[in-house]
């Protein structure tokens, strides 16, 4: 059984937010909280409300993120 559209939506648009507004927090334990937190809810709503849309736009952003090369420094 898969979470109602409505809920999955709340929980990922709360989950943006968070991660946008950590990222501008200028306390940084608050700040990294706030992601946490907004990493979390993303990965309910995704994990737990079985739409395949989420999941494949989750798969399209992860395929569009930079590698990383062997020889990098961080």
């Amino acid at each position: 059984m898969s979470m109602p559209w409505g809920i999955t939506l709340i929980l990922v648009a709360a989950g943006v937010a968070l991660c946008l507004l950590g990222g501008v927090n200028r306390d940084d334990v608050l700040g990294l909280l706030m992601r946490v937190i907004g990493v979390v809810l993303l990965l309910v709503a995704t994990f737990f409300g079985r739409h395949l849309v989420l999941d494949l736009a989750g798969i399209a952003l992860a395929l569009l993120l930079p590698s990383a090369s062997k020889g990098q420094q961080l």
